[in-house]
């Protein structure tokens, strides 16, 4: 179950409202009344879903996802708003930037914020269950660890963590820079691409990964009860 769920709006109307629909379905709701509150909540605690205003005080709900999608680009956002067309020209550019959300305009009713919580449910669940079934390893030979790597391994670490159940993945990164045998040893370069069923979190990472210059490449095997399977990028 979506158990943690993040109301970023000024409006404490409309964080009340959403509190009292979601909490009545179990879930755990936090309030935060600005983007940047919203922001350091998400640093102490990784909710499974933000819903997130768009006109606030301070920074407005486009630069706030900017910010979200910078500390974890797996995070669910669902943009509710009223004044979709005043930022449609700045939530375009956050499309062209590659940042993923969802966009529903106020007032939502009950019955469509229940909604939206359960297909997040749907979804994390059957990550879930396909994690808690395999073990991965996942090890990436770069060149050397730079700022934007290690970006990029921090959130991998993250997703690994949220989605693995402990003891069921192994994440580490090898720097090959003089000492190219080590890549050799694993066929890193002759071995080619082989696309397996990874969560989509996990995938959208590695494919980060990739096209980093720095990166020269990652295999994870995921072991399975029909044998070990490797997928390089």
């Amino acid at each position: 179950m979506t158990n943690n769920i993040l109301v970023i709006d000024d409006d404490p109307a409309v964080r009340s409202a959403f509190k009292l629909i979601l909490e009545e379905e179990g879930y755990k709701v936090r309030e935060a009344e600005d983007g940047l509150q919203g922001i350091a909540m998400v640093e102490i605690e990784r909710p499974d879903l933000i819903f997130l205003d768009l006109r606030m005080p301070g920074i407005n709900g486009v630069e706030t996802l900017r910010r979200l999608k910078m500390l974890d680009k797996t995070l669910n956002v669902y943009i509710v708003t009223a004044f979709a067309a005043e930022f449609m020209d700045q939530l375009k550019d956050a499309h062209n930037e590659g940042l993923q959300f969802e966009l529903a305009s106020k007032p939502l009713s009950a019955s469509q914020i229940r909604n939206i919580a359960q297909v997040v449910d749907i979804t994390k669940a059957h990550e879930e269950h396909r994690a808690s079934h395999h073990k991965l390893v996942l090890t990436l030979y770069v060149v050397s660890l730079n700022q934007e790597t290690r970006r990029l391994v921090q959130q991998i670490s993250t997703v690994l963590a949220s989605i693995y159940e402990p003891g069921h993945w192994v994440f580490e990164v090898v720097e090959v820079l003089g000492m190219p045998e080590k890549a050799l040893e694993k066929e890193v370069f002759a071995t080619p691409m082989l696309v397996r069923d990874l969560p989509a979190p996990v995938l959208k990472l590695l494919g980060d990964l990739s096209r980093l210059s720095s990166v020269m490449a990652a295999i994870t095997t995921q072991t399975t009860g029909a044998g070990a399977q490797t997928m390089i990028v």
